[in-house]
């Protein structure tokens, strides 16, 4: 189909995985700050460099397979992706913040509101970019059929 391999081809496959990471680790660094109170919670996180790490995989094995090829993710320790590209993720404790408090919690809100804002700021980005992807392929299919 012309449309499909439009879509896998270009950014749109790239972006739809920003999108998805964004929006898991968003969940994660909610729960991180709805947590704050909670006795023994450990801050968590989303691996990034692993993300990156098979993101770019990806890319690179697209372009060596020709320009017909799929974005095909490869799962890795702590990211999975279903049949239908879907990123099913394992949060990791983060263990960098190195202090404990009385009650067992390594919390730190500042840091975890500014590590959610910079989460969005990217979402946001990419979420643009499809947006502006779609709207071309749009504009191209309705140029076309009129």
């Amino acid at each position: 189909m012309i449309l499909e391999g439009l879509i896998n081809r270009g950014s749109v496959a790239v972006l739809e995985q920003v999108v998805g990471f964004t929006e898991a680790r968003h969940h994660v660094l909610v729960d991180n700050i709805s947590n704050f109170d909670t006795v023994g919670y450990k801050v968590k996180d989303l691996p990034q460099a692993e993300f990156v790490g098979a993101l770019t995989k990806a890319i690179d094995g697209r372009e060596n397979a020709g320009a017909a090829a799929r974005l095909e993710m490869r799962p890795t320790r702590h990211l999975k992706w279903d049949q239908n590209g879907k990123l099913h993720v394992q949060p990791v404790e983060i263990r960098e913040n190195n202090i404990l408090f009385h009650d067992q919690n390594n919390r730190f809100v500042e840091k975890q509101m500014a590590t959610m804002a910079k989460n969005a700021m990217l979402h946001n980005v990419a979420a643009e970019l499809l947006k502006g992807q779609y709207n071309l392929l749009k504009m191209a299919i309705t140029e076309r059929l009129q």
